[in-house]
Protein backbone atom coordinates (compact mmCIF):
# COMPACT_ATOMS: atom_id res chain seq x y z
CA UNK A 1 0.00 0.00 0.00
CA UNK A 2 2.86 2.61 0.56
CA UNK A 3 4.48 2.14 -2.59
CA UNK A 4 1.15 2.69 -4.37
CA UNK A 5 1.02 6.24 -2.43
CA UNK A 6 4.76 6.61 -2.92
CA UNK A 7 3.94 6.00 -6.59
CA UNK A 8 0.90 8.33 -6.86
CA UNK A 9 2.91 11.31 -5.29
CA UNK A 10 6.08 11.23 -7.38
CA UNK A 11 3.45 10.51 -10.47
CA UNK A 12 1.68 13.71 -9.49
CA UNK A 13 4.80 15.81 -8.35
CA UNK A 14 6.25 15.03 -12.33
CA UNK A 15 2.80 16.32 -13.50
CA UNK A 16 2.52 19.88 -11.04
CA UNK A 17 6.29 20.83 -10.68
CA UNK A 18 8.46 21.55 -13.37
CA UNK A 19 11.42 21.81 -10.54
CA UNK A 20 10.32 17.66 -9.50
CA UNK A 21 10.50 17.06 -13.20
CA UNK A 22 13.82 18.93 -13.97
CA UNK A 23 15.30 16.53 -10.71
CA UNK A 24 13.75 13.28 -11.85
CA UNK A 25 15.40 13.56 -15.46
CA UNK A 26 18.43 14.43 -13.82
CA UNK A 27 18.20 11.73 -11.15
CA UNK A 28 17.18 9.27 -13.72
CA UNK A 29 20.13 10.24 -16.31
CA UNK A 30 22.97 10.09 -13.26
CA UNK A 31 21.57 6.67 -12.20
CA UNK A 32 21.47 5.27 -15.62
CA UNK A 33 25.04 6.61 -16.33
CA UNK A 34 25.94 4.60 -13.00
CA UNK A 35 24.47 1.38 -13.71
CA UNK A 36 25.93 1.13 -16.80
CA UNK A 37 29.42 2.10 -15.65
CA UNK A 38 29.22 -0.75 -13.40
CA UNK A 39 27.76 -2.90 -15.56
CA UNK A 40 30.52 -2.24 -17.65
CA UNK A 41 33.29 -2.79 -14.50
CA UNK A 42 31.48 -5.92 -13.50
CA UNK A 43 32.24 -6.95 -17.18
CA UNK A 44 35.73 -5.75 -17.14
CA UNK A 45 36.62 -7.71 -14.00
CA UNK A 46 34.69 -11.44 -15.56
CA UNK A 47 36.96 -10.77 -18.42
CA UNK A 48 40.04 -9.57 -17.14
CA UNK A 49 39.55 -13.21 -14.44
CA UNK A 50 39.10 -15.05 -17.93
CA UNK A 51 42.58 -13.34 -19.54
CA UNK A 52 45.11 -13.52 -17.01
CA UNK A 53 46.12 -17.02 -17.41
CA UNK A 54 46.43 -18.02 -21.30
CA UNK A 55 45.82 -21.32 -22.33
CA UNK A 56 48.99 -21.52 -23.50
CA UNK A 57 50.26 -21.25 -20.17
CA UNK A 58 48.62 -24.31 -19.09
CA UNK A 59 49.78 -27.79 -20.05
CA UNK A 60 47.45 -30.99 -19.93
CA UNK A 61 49.09 -34.48 -19.13
CA UNK A 62 47.44 -37.93 -19.27
CA UNK A 63 44.22 -37.28 -20.63
CA UNK A 64 43.03 -40.68 -20.57
CA UNK A 65 38.71 -41.03 -21.51
CA UNK A 66 37.34 -44.31 -20.36
CA UNK A 67 34.20 -45.49 -20.85
CA UNK A 68 31.81 -46.19 -18.02
CA UNK A 69 28.54 -48.06 -17.37
CA UNK A 70 26.18 -46.38 -20.33
CA UNK A 71 27.00 -45.83 -23.82
CA UNK A 72 27.41 -42.54 -23.62
CA UNK A 73 29.12 -42.01 -20.49
CA UNK A 74 32.77 -41.41 -19.99
CA UNK A 75 35.29 -40.76 -17.40
CA UNK A 76 38.00 -37.31 -18.55
CA UNK A 77 41.18 -37.88 -15.94
CA UNK A 78 44.64 -36.11 -16.32
CA UNK A 79 46.82 -33.52 -15.39
CA UNK A 80 47.19 -30.14 -15.34
CA UNK A 81 49.73 -27.79 -15.01
CA UNK A 82 49.81 -24.32 -13.72
CA UNK A 83 52.50 -22.38 -15.72
CA UNK A 84 51.74 -19.28 -14.82
CA UNK A 85 53.99 -16.67 -12.94
CA UNK A 86 51.47 -15.47 -10.83
CA UNK A 87 47.82 -16.47 -11.17
CA UNK A 88 45.89 -19.43 -9.39
CA UNK A 89 43.66 -20.95 -12.26
CA UNK A 90 40.23 -21.82 -10.59
CA UNK A 91 38.52 -23.24 -13.46
CA UNK A 92 39.23 -23.88 -17.58
CA UNK A 93 36.61 -24.59 -20.47
CA UNK A 94 37.67 -27.29 -22.29
CA UNK A 95 36.50 -27.98 -25.73
CA UNK A 96 36.21 -32.08 -26.05
CA UNK A 97 36.38 -33.53 -29.67
CA UNK A 98 35.21 -37.22 -30.00
CA UNK A 99 35.73 -38.83 -33.71
CA UNK A 100 34.60 -41.95 -35.31
CA UNK A 101 37.38 -43.17 -37.74
CA UNK A 102 37.79 -46.16 -39.92
CA UNK A 103 40.35 -49.02 -39.46
CA UNK A 104 43.08 -47.09 -40.94
CA UNK A 105 41.78 -43.95 -39.76
CA UNK A 106 41.73 -41.73 -42.66
CA UNK A 107 38.12 -41.62 -43.14
CA UNK A 108 36.81 -39.90 -39.40
CA UNK A 109 33.24 -38.41 -38.67
CA UNK A 110 33.26 -35.85 -35.79
CA UNK A 111 29.89 -37.79 -33.40
CA UNK A 112 30.92 -35.19 -30.12
CA UNK A 113 31.98 -31.71 -29.85
CA UNK A 114 31.18 -30.22 -26.60
CA UNK A 115 32.38 -27.52 -24.12
CA UNK A 116 33.16 -28.95 -20.79
CA UNK A 117 33.68 -26.65 -17.45
CA UNK A 118 36.73 -28.31 -15.41
CA UNK A 119 36.64 -26.44 -11.62
CA UNK A 120 40.20 -26.47 -10.37
CA UNK A 121 41.90 -24.23 -7.94
CA UNK A 122 45.89 -24.82 -9.27
CA UNK A 123 48.07 -22.33 -7.94
CA UNK A 124 51.07 -21.01 -9.87
CA UNK A 125 53.76 -23.55 -11.22
CA UNK A 126 51.85 -26.50 -9.72
CA UNK A 127 49.70 -29.40 -10.81
CA UNK A 128 46.51 -31.10 -9.68
CA UNK A 129 45.25 -34.60 -11.19
CA UNK A 130 41.35 -34.59 -11.93
CA UNK A 131 38.35 -36.67 -12.79
CA UNK A 132 35.26 -35.31 -14.53
CA UNK A 133 32.45 -37.83 -15.82
CA UNK A 134 31.49 -36.36 -19.09
CA UNK A 135 28.44 -37.50 -21.10
CA UNK A 136 28.38 -37.55 -25.11
CA UNK A 137 25.41 -36.12 -26.56
CA UNK A 138 24.65 -37.94 -29.19
CA UNK A 139 21.88 -39.85 -31.11
CA UNK A 140 24.24 -42.10 -32.95
CA UNK A 141 25.59 -45.70 -31.88
CA UNK A 142 29.11 -44.86 -30.77
CA UNK A 143 31.64 -47.26 -30.76
CA UNK A 144 34.55 -47.80 -28.42
CA UNK A 145 37.17 -47.16 -30.58
CA UNK A 146 36.40 -43.55 -30.36
CA UNK A 147 39.13 -40.92 -30.91
CA UNK A 148 39.71 -37.93 -28.29
CA UNK A 149 40.68 -34.39 -29.15
CA UNK A 150 40.75 -31.53 -26.30
CA UNK A 151 42.03 -27.89 -26.27
CA UNK A 152 41.76 -25.35 -23.69
CA UNK A 153 39.25 -22.71 -24.57
CA UNK A 154 39.91 -20.25 -21.91
CA UNK A 155 40.99 -20.34 -18.02
CA UNK A 156 39.71 -18.36 -15.28
CA UNK A 157 42.02 -17.17 -12.55
CA UNK A 158 41.54 -14.90 -9.09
Amino acid sequence: MIKWILGITILALIVLSPRFRKFAVIFILIASILGVSLWQYQEYERNKSKSSILPSELTLQNMEFKPLDTDHEFQMTGRIINNSEEHTLKSIILTVTTQECNIDQTDCLIVSEQQESLYITVPPHQARYFKKDIYLYSNQNIKNDLIWGHSIRYAVSE
